[in-house]
């Protein structure tokens, strides 16, 4: 066996969390055989977030859909994880290889059946071996969450994050899993992504996207789908598929990125010995290709299945992110349309001119283009009209037709954005994992700022003039559906590992590398958040900016949409119309000025306006936001917005299968409470006027209020402002909590919706349960909801995904009213799956027999302990969360971090309270199901032997 580095373990390695360093460096490593590395050091939250970046995607393989197969084979395993005896397993498993090239030659449909039915047979014999999910399994026990991966046209990722005291374990697991990755339980992963084809054929958007790629790059390899076509989708070669991971899976084709709470300076023998053990290869360099000029396609007609709306568009080439030109033009891109919608095309939205229009660049690395889009008003509006407007906008780019001000204030906006995106280590681990997979430096990621500053009008000009040019495609909205391709359920026998929840010799060996035992971190009230009575009920909370000079700062007034339905839509109609002073655009472009800007928003329990900008101007930026919160004035038009808003959510809310399931969802959870259900719609609003909802906006701030402030200023000088230009003094009224009860059912019932569209269907679950109220009730609920539905060692993706491939997803989770103001409350359990429609009466009869005899497997017991010890230290908040984590834990009446009791009850539950819960609370009792596709494909009276079957329609569980 190869030697595992057990000998790398001194606790000397560990980064200290008072360590002081710079947020922004990273430091970039060479391990001997060429795989680069980039460390960034970042000690404000207890976590590293991890990823391997392999620079080969779906251009790399064209339309064959390999590197995304890749994406899910990394997950099987090696010839030492996932398996009880490798040597034994092997032969079967080439087999299995030489059988997919055989199938991959064969065209007659008989000998097909015939081969594919062989395959099976030698899965059924190779499963004997396998240890299902050990590798996540594995990663979960030495603290990760979030583990995933993706695949792009130029890269594919695989990352999660973890606790910093498991970095060797962890190099350990993702470097042996990059050398030795076996093909197993291949044919169900196949299906899997037969599914995910299906989900993304039921998107609206994504079929017209892929058709209007296939135009646009045709002749090159970003013409086809990530995903591959259904013809490679059924005829995967396992050959070539082994020659792609030869050719580019080596380690000078990689980037490893760590950032987070890790020690650049004391990990490199760990890098060295585990990642540096990858071998080299010799990968060629990138062929360029040639682009069709887009002006000799003529003009493109996307189909999309929503009717009265017209949409149309303008696409462009546009420089690559190596470009001299991407600065100059991310600039004019911003002088267009940007977040504080102050654009050129915004001012259209602005001035009532259309209904929607905006510019937006792709993110490709060997190609870009970028897209004007718009949206006529409804329903009269022109199209022609729109894309005039547009048109001339745009002309004033390219003849510099615009002020020094308005230059400079989207610079300086766009500067602000750079800062922002490098505040937390989520959002820089993906700006690092764009830059290196570009081959960008981190200088010059950490230079747009001033790169950005240095553009100049004539560059303005000069890009406009050259990528705005006539070499352009026209691109229109009609009504249809692009013909969705058919992928039959091949039929196939289960895999049923015998294994599952055992260990490999492996695993046990990484186990008993030994380990720093540290606790999760937890949120304190008094230290993490400094707290300032500002008045009776207003109070504020400021917490210290460890990385730049700038502030944000979030009023929000403690009264949702739970407590007046129409608070959703203040929130908007508010973000849109402007003063009695200055207009919309006039409002935003004073707030741009001094580098601010503003958003509002609202949920269930709140109403959350959000200032954000330089602290040297946050006296400013609040004197601007007072004349907002005293004077908003009335705008008929923006009204009329709204109302032409519902009336398209109305039209459209149907047109997706996924987004029924959700409503679906709501219906069965809440009942009439249902926020489907207790929404307005378009003829509720005819019964108001515009300053109905400006006295509502007035009304709101009477009510209980938090002020979270995130920044550098000294706490004195920030409640100082705030006295001066908030009006703290009106919030006088008390927090009213509203925390609708979970539906209770005593009969087992199942709800259809007849979708006949649909090439997958949504199969969801509730189970309702009754009131939890101590924390050890709640962690024993949340110890079986997680081993059951959370994660891939779960009892739902193992069993419906994992062993049968009857799901690209299938997960569920708990449902738990807030314990100090809730503990009477009932509580339950939901889960959700996509289906190949095909399969859904399969899929349907394993869920409800695992709800009825639901397997039990100590070790992912144990895992599903441990996920939830991961999840509580790897979510801590970072600075600029911190201040309204705190609030919202208080507002739900808790006086400290509620994951305070969980990380002591939680080790002291194990296998004995999970079976015990199930066999109290899940086991025999009624099941409510809810399933949403085609039902051409289910047999209504066999699924009454589960229930009554009862078929809901648009009016059952959506208010229109």
């Amino acid at each position: 066996m190869r030697k595992l580095l057990a000998f790398l373990i001194p606790f000397a390695f560990f980064a200290t969390a008072n360590a002081q360093v710079n947020p922004l460096k990273v430091t970039e490593k060479k391990l001997s055989n060429g795989l680069t590395v980039w460390i960034n050091e970042d000690h404000s939250q207890p976590k590293v977030y991890g990823a391997v970046i392999v620079k080969a995607g779906a251009k790399d393989c064209p339309n064959t859909g390999m590197a995304h197969y890749f994406e899910h084979i990394m997950f099987k395993g090696t010839d030492k994880i996932g398996t009880i005896d490798y040597t034994n397993e092997k032969p079967w498993l080439d087999s299995i290889s030489a059988k997919y090239d055989i199938l991959a030659e064969t065209k007659d449909a008989k000998q097909r059946s015939i081969i594919q039915k062989d395959i099976n047979r030698l899965s059924i014999k190779a499963g004997e071996y396998a240890i299902p999910n050990e590798f996540s399994s594995l990663i979960t026990t030495f603290g990760g969450t979030g583990l995933n991966a993706f695949t792009s046209f130029d890269e594919t990722v695989f990352h999660n994050s973890f606790s910093p005291q498991y970095i060797h374990q962890w190099c350990e697991l993702n470097s042996e899993r990059l050398m030795y990755p076996v093909f197993r339980l291949f044919q169900g992963e196949l299906e899997t992504v037969y599914e995910e084809k299906n989900m993304y054929s039921d998107n609206m958007l994504m079929p017209p996207a892929e058709y209007a790629e296939s135009k646009i790059f045709a002749g090159t390899p970003y013409a086809y789908p990530i995903i591959g076509s259904t013809e490679n989708l059924k005829n995967p070669r396992l050959g070539e598929m082994k020659k792609f991971y030869n050719k580019y899976y080596v380690a000078n084709n990689m980037t490893l990125i760590l950032t987070g709470d890790v020690n650049a300076d004391s990990i490199s023998d760990i890098l060295e010995n585990t990642f540096g053990r990858i071998r080299s290869g010799n990968v060629e360099n990138e062929q360029p290709f040639k682009l069709q000029p887009l002006k000799d396609l003529g003009t493109m007609k996307l189909k999309l299945p929503i009717p009265i709306v017209k949409a149309g568009g303008i696409i462009y080439r546009a420089p690559i992110d190596r470009d001299s030109d991407y600065n100059a033009f991310t600039v004019a891109l911003g002088l267009l349309s940007n977040s504080s919608k102050t654009g050129l095309l915004d001012s259209l939205r602005n001035d009532n001119k259309v209904m929607y229009a905006i510019a937006m660049m792709s993110p490709f690395k060997e190609t870009n283009v970028v897209g004007v889009g718009f949206v006529p008003n409804i329903p009269f509006g022109s199209r022609k009209k729109a894309e005039k407007m547009c048109v001339e906008q745009i002309e004033k780019l390219k003849k510099g037709d615009f002020s020094d001000e308005f230059l400079n204030s989207t610079k300086l906006m766009l500067e602000k954005s750079a800062q922002e995106s490098l505040e937390n280590i989520d959002n820089r681990a993906n700006i690092m994992t764009t830059a290196a997979s570009h081959g960008l430096s981190w200088d010059r990621v950490l230079d747009k700022g001033k790169d950005i500053a240095a553009v100049s009008r004539k560059d303005i000009m000069r890009v406009a003039q050259k990528y705005f040019s006539d070499d352009c495609v026209r691109a229109i909205k009609t009504f249809g559906h692009y013909q969705k391709d058919k992928v039959s359920q091949p039929g196939y026998s289960p895999i049923k590992p015998k294994h599952a929840g055992e260990e490999s010799e492996y695993a046990k060996e990484i186990k008993a590398m030994p380990t720093q035992d540290i606790k999760p971190k937890l949120v304190d009230f008094t230290k993490d958040a400094n707290t300032i009575t500002l008045a009776p009920k207003a109070r504020l909370y400021t917490v210290k900016n460890p990385s730049n000079d700038l502030f944000k700062l979030e009023l929000i007034y403690h009264r949702g949409t739970d407590n007046d339905n129409r608070i959703g839509d203040v929130a908007e109609y508010i973000g849109n119309v402007g003063t009695e002073k200055n207009t919309k655009n006039e409002f935003a472009k004073a707030m741009q000025k001094i580098g601010s800007s503003y958003s509002i928003d609202a949920n269930r329990n709140k109403f959350i306006i959000t200032l954000s900008g330089f602290d040297n101007n946050l006296s400013a930026s609040l004197k601007l936001l007072r004349e907002l919160l005293d004077s908003p004035k009335a705008d008929k038009k923006k009204f009329n917005e709204i109302i032409k808003d519902k009336k398209l959510e109305e039209k459209t809310a149907f047109k997706d299968n996924a987004n029924i399931a959700d409503i679906m969802s709501q219906k069965i959870m809440y009942g009439n409470n249902s926020i489907y259900i207790k929404r307005s719609c378009a003829k509720d609003y005819k019964k108001i006027k515009p300053e109905d909802l400006i006295n509502l906006f007035k009304d709101i701030q009477n009510y209980d209020l938090s002020i979270v402030y995130s920044g550098k200023l000294k706490d004195s000088e920030v409640e100082n402002m705030i006295k001066q230009e908030i009006p703290v003094d009106r919030s006088k009224l008390d927090y009213e909590p509203v925390n609708y009860k979970l539906e209770r059912y005593i009969t087992p019932t199942i709800y259809i919706y007849n979708n006949p569209k649909a090439r997958q269907t949504v199969i969801g679950s509730y189970v309702n349960m009754p009131q939890m109220p101590t924390e050890e009730d709640r962690e024993r609920l949340e110890l079986w909801g997680n081993y059951f539905g959370s994660g891939m060692s779960s009892v739902l993706f193992q069993e419906i995904r994992e062993f049968r491939a009857y799901a690209y997803y299938s997960h569920g989770y708990t449902q738990m009213p807030p314990l100090p103001h809730c503990a009477n409350y009932p509580t339950g359990f939901t889960s959700k799956m996509g289906v190949q429609s095909d399969k859904s009466m399969a899929a349907f009869e394993v869920l409800d027999s695992l709800y009825k005899n639901m397997p039990l497997r100590e070790k992912n017991i144990m895992a599903a302990k441990q996920s939830e010890i991961n999840s509580i230290n790897n979510h801590y908040p970072d600075f600029r969360s911190m201040g309204s984590t705190i609030d919202s834990y208080i507002m739900k009446g808790y006086t400290a971090d509620p994951n305070t009791a969980a990380t002591s009850i939680i080790a002291q539950l194990g296998f004995g309270d999970c079976k015990k819960f199930y066999d109290d609370y899940v086991k025999n009792k009624p099941i409510i199901y809810y399933i949403v596709g085609n039902m051409k494909n289910i047999n209504r009276d066999s699924l009454a032997k589960y229930g009554k079957v009862i078929e809901m329609k648009k009016d059952d569980i959506f208010h229109k």
